[in-house]
């Protein structure tokens, strides 16, 4: 009998030491080109977003640009070290020119962190392009906020409307996703999902706020 009660537990343990032994080895093995796979899905976004600037300033069209990666991020794309801004950032530069910037912000939604890159105008004022990158909303719920229709709305929008306050940005409204926005400071929110649609906007305007400030301190 106490043979026959701790055979089948010292069974699963010697079991569960070998599967997460072949795990862990896996992981290590493929280690190195899941990291790969990571960083080449950042850059790809970060040209995404940077890319309908640089094909303004070019002349080429944003989807040869998209499609010719790695080398155009290679030849348009620069990293951005700015001291103190604890926030990966980029440039979008054309013959020496700078045509857009790129940041990495952060927020809390309603389940956890969450990620997104923004692109900007040179003068940091306006939002060019902007893409969630990782979150931890409720599926078919909270992480709608994706979808293009909700990003979309942020795109080419004004959002330094108060640049000598100590708030630069401004309020905006919420209304129902089958609405139609009546004035530039309403946004359809994703349905089911207010607080996340919520947490979006206050991320955006939080980072903007910091990093508004600072870019233009260290450019003046």
């Amino acid at each position: 009998m106490k043979d026959s009660f701790f055979f089948p537990i010292l069974f699963m343990l010697i079991m569960v030491v070998i599967f997460v032994g072949v795990l862990a080895l896996m992981f290590r093995v493929n280690e190195p080109k899941i990291e790969a796979y990571k960083q080449d899905s950042f850059q790809k976004q970060v040209l995404q977003l940077l890319a309908g600037r640089i094909s303004e300033a070019t002349g080429e069209e944003a989807e040869s640009i998209l499609a010719a990666y790695p080398a155009s991020y290679e030849r348009y794309v620069k990293p951005l070290q700015v001291e103190g801004l604890e926030r990966r950032a980029f440039i979008a530069v054309v013959q020496d020119s700078t045509v857009a910037y790129c940041f990495e912000i952060r927020g809390k939604g309603l389940w956890g962190s969450m990620k997104g890159l923004v692109s900007t105008t040179t003068d940091f004022r306006s939002i060019v392009d902007f893409a969630i990158v990782d979150q931890m909303e409720t599926p078919g719920l909270g992480a709608r906020i994706e979808e293009d229709w909700f990003l979309a709305q942020f795109r080419d929008r004004l959002f330094v409307q108060n640049p000598e306050a100590e708030d630069v940005t401004s309020s905006y409204e919420f209304i129902s996703e089958t609405q139609m926005p009546e004035h530039d400071a309403q946004l359809k929110r994703v349905t089911g999902a207010t607080i996340t649609s919520d947490s979006v906007v206050k991320m955006l305007r939080d980072e903007f706020n910091h990093i508004y400030k600072y870019m233009r301190e260290m450019k003046s």
